[in-house]
């Protein structure tokens, strides 16, 4: 909760951000775009947790900002597969500044070794819950 709140304050401060109407989730599809393209819709949703609904929705709104490219896949024609626009590499390069100084907020209150310390761990959950058949507990 507190990530998201602190990271729509700083969005709220970039005007490009508005002037190419985005939403609250482009930077998390952005993101993985970047990381699986060409990537279909269904892949996007399963890594970021988010329903397709709601992904064709945001892909509608990345397109229309130029930063997304769309197109039918080769292999399937009921899916398609999604890339990123120079444009929309570059406004990643932008979201993930924005995203750098919102993390320097967020644990800004630790010091250098706890949060050394805060990031292993944290690492260290994510790498948990992301193991297939884990569910985060030791067996």
């Amino acid at each position: 909760m507190l990530h998201r709140r602190v990271f729509s304050e700083h969005l709220r401060g970039e005007s490009w951000i508005a002037d190419a109407g985005l939403r609250p989730g482009c930077y998390a599809v952005l993101s993985s775009i970047d990381a699986l393209q060409p990537a279909s819709q269904a892949q996007i949703s399963a890594d970021r947790g988010l329903d397709p609904s709601d992904v064709v929705g945001i892909v509608d709104t990345l397109e229309r900002a130029g930063f997304v490219a769309r197109a039918r896949d080769t292999t399937d024609r009921r899916k398609y597969s999604l890339t990123l626009t120079p444009e929309g590499e570059r406004a990643l390069e932008r979201l993930n500044v924005v995203a750098t100084r919102v993390e320097d907020v967020i644990v800004g209150p630790l010091n250098g070794r706890d949060r050394a310390s805060f990031e292993r761990v944290l690492r260290r959950l994510v790498q948990g819950h992301s193991e297939p058949g884990r569910n985060g507990r030791k067996s």
